[in-house]
């Protein structure tokens, strides 16, 4: 896995060439507010995956997700208060049954079970970190990291950019990079300075 920090420039110039194509497929006027945050939200996740390439393992996971995302399977499973109600239960059933013992635990067993714990929520946090053993999650998350952290940098600059833009053109209708945005800008100056003399 090369270093993502050496291509990070090139790497937000693809992502802002993909994510401002896929928003231009999925432009829909009768789109509700829900359902265009929805549709933001996939475009940036699957212009990332796709940027990306090869050579991760999280790009192919953030892309299956997404693919899947419509699936009704989630809808068959029983509502989350109703979940956490019979976990409570059971939980307190195991204890009547089982009376806690006190034991004497060691610095050396809270460390591993930390150690434990902490990789178990990183395993939640990278797409396709269930499937991964202790090294290899690492280094995915290492690299899963750049670069979102240089996608939520250009979705920044596209938000800024639309903030200066007329509040009645849309996000998904008309997107300029900030870039060339700030040409324009430049370009609008020095035609009023020559106007004045």
């Amino acid at each position: 896995m090369g270093a993502p920090t050496s291509s990070t420039k090139a790497f937000k110039q693809g992502f802002l060439r993909s994510f401002l194509l896929s928003l231009t497929s999925c432009r829909n006027g009768a789109m509700g507010l829900q359902e265009r945050k929805r549709a933001v939200r996939s475009s940036a996740d699957i212009a990332m995956a796709t940027t990306r390439g090869s050579g991760a393992m999280w790009p192919q996971a953030l892309l299956a997700a997404a693919s899947s995302s419509s699936s009704p399977s989630w809808s068959r499973r029983l509502p989350a208060a109703a979940t956490a109600k019979t976990t409570t239960r059971r939980k307190n059933m195991a204890r009547r049954r089982c009376p806690q013992r006190r034991t004497t635990t060691s610095s050396g067993e809270i460390a591993r079970r930390l150690v434990r714990k902490r990789t178990k929520v990183l395993r939640g946090m990278v797409p396709g970190g269930e499937l991964l053993d202790g090294a290899s999650l690492l280094r995915e998350a290492m690299d899963y990291v750049v670069h979102l952290r240089a996608q939520v940098a250009v979705l920044r600059r596209v938000s800024n950019a639309m903030q200066q833009r007329p509040s009645s053109i849309h996000m998904a209708g008309a997107v300029a990079p900030p870039v060339q945005l700030k040409t324009e800008t430049t370009g609008t100056a020095q035609h009023s300075e020559g106007n004045e003399e």
